[in-house]
């Protein structure tokens, strides 16, 4: 009563608001829905709309819908989030699908090995194979033959710190000559004194571990659990920063090697 013209101004925002409130869910719903979803007839709402001005039960309604969390905002919002559900359920449901197409597909590798094994142990021939004639089963070079084994693994993709005979047949033949440098490379580390022999070690070592893991998609000791996308992520990272400080230290004792010509050696 004191500041009349505070309050008309108090109230014009207030209807302002309202009217808006009342124009996006007439927009989301269309008139017929917003009517019965703000509990007033269709009449009253065109009105409103037409006028621009809001009964008292109209206005009533909008704030009352607006406090359950109408308005374009809050709704956009639940449509994402029913979207975001709805999407992390089907990733969960094709990863639940990748892991059993996984296991059926190990159980018919350890299946079709065994049975390699056992044929090739017995000296028959393997399912779908042929038995070997009679001359050739006398032959001292086949009898004398030794059968590579694939070494057992609960994980293919975990290396293994010392190498094991036919682990060519377990990681490939391309990511076992990578492992090969890399456990040569890794001994070295441990033999040179030379501090500049030491770095270049060091680089090739860091180098041949990115490879194994970011194109071959192995594990390296001492892990012993599977690296998943994650995992091969960071790891790689952490060694691209380990790789970045040597080439840096090379560069370094290099250049303080040239300017003492040689004597300096540390």
């Amino acid at each position: 009563e004191q500041y009349p013209a505070s309050s008309r101004s108090v109230d014009n925002l207030r209807e302002v608001r309202l009217m808006a409130l009342l124009r996006d869910v007439v927009e989301q719903e269309g008139k017929v829905k917003a009517a019965e979803t703000l509990g007033v007839s269709f009449r009253t709402l065109s009105r409103a709309e037409e006028t621009g001005r809001l009964t008292p039960r109209l206005a009533d309604a909008l704030e009352s819908h607006l406090v359950r969390g109408g308005g374009t905002a809050a709704a956009r919002q639940r449509r994402q989030v029913a979207e975001l559900t709805e999407r992390v359920d089907r990733v969960e449901q094709g990863l639940a699908e990748l892991r059993q197409e996984q296991g059926r597909w190990r159980e018919q590798a350890e299946k079709r090995l065994t049975e390699l094994e056992a044929a090739a142990n017995a000296g028959t021939p393997a399912p779908g194979g042929t038995r070997p004639s009679a001359a050739a089963a006398a032959s001292p070079a086949t009898v004398n033959t030794p059968v590579v084994q694939r070494p057992r693994r609960v994980y293919h993709d975990v290396v293994t710190a010392d190498a094991e005979p036919g682990e060519e047949l377990v990681y490939g033949v391309a990511a076992t000559a990578v492992i090969v440098q890399w456990r040569k490379a890794r001994d070295a580390y441990g033999q040179t004194g030379d501090a500049l022999e030491k770095l270049n070690v060091r680089q090739r070592w860091l180098e041949l571990e990115i490879k194994l893991i970011e194109e071959h998609k192995l594990t390296l000791p001492p892990a012993t659990y599977p690296w998943d996308w994650g995992d091969r992520r960071q790891e790689v990272r952490r060694r691209t920063g380990y790789l970045d400080d040597v080439i840096v230290d090379r560069k370094m004792l290099r250049l303080r090697r040239f300017l003492s010509f040689g004597l300096w050696r540390k």
